[in-house]
């Protein structure tokens, strides 16, 4: 099987539907060992499939979170394995949606966990961890709601102790674990969880919610393969995808992110949320509320500004849309031309189309920012802000929703393909809805901010950035920092 291809095409969507034959599942499964593109695309279709069978998905609502690859890892208590796991593993009364029970998105759950084992596996060799068979029992269960395993025939009750290295595999409802430490970690499923000892735990994918309070549970640690977070004290909660995308929300105290390689760990303090990018350059995202005023203020993400490097007032930096059309409509409500994006401000009112740059209504489209060489690019910053003047409810075009690429070479690849099969690199993904939480259109805030940045150093070299939109926001500002060849001071910080 290869990749563009109409074969990829009918085995997930086959997968998807459950009608897949054994031969395409085996083919499909080496190809995504293989081919890092296809994996994306693979587990791109599979969130879409299970946003749509639970009813949650409007078009262009899903924003790609979970992508890459699971292979075969041996290990006591593994429910699944590439070469073992067939579509009938698990039953549709076993494998449920992230947020209700009962929808027909089970395929699509199993499609989704058996891409991560060798994603995990990867991070067990990478950080010496082997197969653990000490008896060591460090946490017990002290709730269970509605839970439903993986295994159809896994009993658990409450009071069951749990030993260092025992995977838990809950495939919905929620779990609730005590260690001898006094730390509480609920689990929501679809998850996959192991302790590593009486005061932490390893999360192969999905959310937790970790409550540390007692003195001998301060320093609670969370390991993901990507990070670890480091309780500093009382409350917050991770959320890992299957390709190791992690999200932290402290919702008390203080946690410290431990990043492979970084001196300093980032410290985020209550009401703070970070996303961490999988890969060498750990790439973390910060979206925030504005105040909602011409000032852009942020609680730590800087205003729009002219000091960057793709601001046009400096002349390197060009804008341009590749891919979709800018909202242009006779009696008002028309987009600005994409160049407002570099001109160095945010829109100076709530609903200012003409200082905004969006695409038409349930359209998406791409932006294309050429810096004029390549640089070290170290953060990049976009700025969105949309409410009615009288409908306070209208405020969907502030939501951000997008893929972000880098693209290094002098010469463009042809645009008229996939970023990720045309050898742009993926810096980070966006969905600030998803990100917020919003359940009604008053839960969105109506200005905000995102900021991608590195753990240490520079995102990456690139000339070109491309914004792969999902949504018509109303975006205001495109900020780029770094540094040029041979500059020895960082332009904007």
């Amino acid at each position: 099987m290869r990749f563009p291809s109409v074969g990829f095409d009918n085995a997930v969507a086959s997968l998807c539907d459950g009608s897949i034959s054994d031969e395409s599942l085996a083919e499909l499964h080496a190809l995504l060992k293989a081919d890092t593109s296809a994996q994306d695309e693979y587990l791109w279709r599979v969130e879409i499939h299970g946003e749509l069978a639970a009813g949650r998905l409007d078009y262009g609502s899903a924003s790609g979170d979970p992508t890459r690859e699971r292979g075969p890892e041996s290990h006591p208590g593994n429910a699944f394995s590439l070469d073992s796991v067939s579509r009938d593993s698990v039953s549709l009364a076993d494998a449920s949606s992230y947020s209700s029970r009962g929808h027909l998105q089970s395929l699509a759950i199993v499609a989704t966990l058996l891409a991560i084992t060798a994603a995990a596996a990867l991070w067990v060799w990478q950080h010496g961890r082997t197969t653990v068979v000490r008896p060591e029992l460090v946490a017990r269960f002290v709730g269970l709601d509605e839970s439903d395993w993986m295994i159809s025939s896994t009993l658990i009750q409450i009071g069951d102790a749990i030993s260092v290295g025992q995977r838990i595999e809950l495939s919905s409802g929620s779990a609730e674990l005590e260690f001898n430490s006094g730390a509480r970690l609920k689990l929501i499923g679809p998850v996959i969880v192991e302790p590593l000892s009486n005061n932490s735990a390893f999360v192969m994918m999905g959310e937790v919610h970790v409550v540390a309070e007692t003195p001998a549970s301060k320093g609670f640690r969370l390991n993901t393969r990507t990070s670890t977070f480091v309780d500093i004290s009382t409350a917050f909660s991770a959320t890992v995808a299957p390709d190791g995308l992690s999200r932290l929300d402290v919702t008390e105290g203080e946690v410290d992110v431990v990043l492979d390689g970084a001196e300093i760990s980032p410290r985020l303090k209550s009401g703070e949320s970070l996303y961490l990018e999988p890969g060498q350059r750990q790439v973390m995202t910060r979206i925030e509320e504005g105040s909602g005023t011409a000032a852009f203020q942020f609680p730590t993400i800087q205003p729009p500004g002219s000091n960057d490097l793709a601001d046009q007032g400096i002349g390197r930096a060009s804008i341009r849309v590749i891919r979709g059309k800018l909202n242009f409509k006779p009696g008002g409500g028309t987009s600005g031309p994409a160049s407002v994006l570099l001109d160095g401000a945010g829109q100076s009112k709530q609903n200012a189309p003409m200082e905004s740059a969006f695409f038409g209504d349930n359209t998406s489209g791409s932006f294309l920012v050429d810096l004029g060489q390549v640089v070290s690019v170290h953060k990049v910053n976009s700025y969105s802000w949309h409410q009615h003047d009288k409908k306070e409810q209208h405020r969907h075009r502030a939501q951000q929703r997008f893929t972000l690429y880098g693209f290094a070479g002098n010469e463009l690849p042809n645009l008229d393909l996939p970023p990720a099969s045309t050898g742009w690199t993926r810096i980070a993904r966006v969905n600030s809805d998803r990100f917020f939480g919003v359940a009604h259109p008053l839960d969105r805030p109506a200005q905000q901010a995102c900021s991608v940045t590195a753990a240490q150093g520079e995102i990456g070299q690139f000339r070109y950035l491309l914004w792969e939109v999902k949504h018509h926001t109303f975006f205001g500002e495109l900020d780029v920092f770094g540094s040029l060849p041979n500059d020895s001071q960082d332009s904007g910080k």
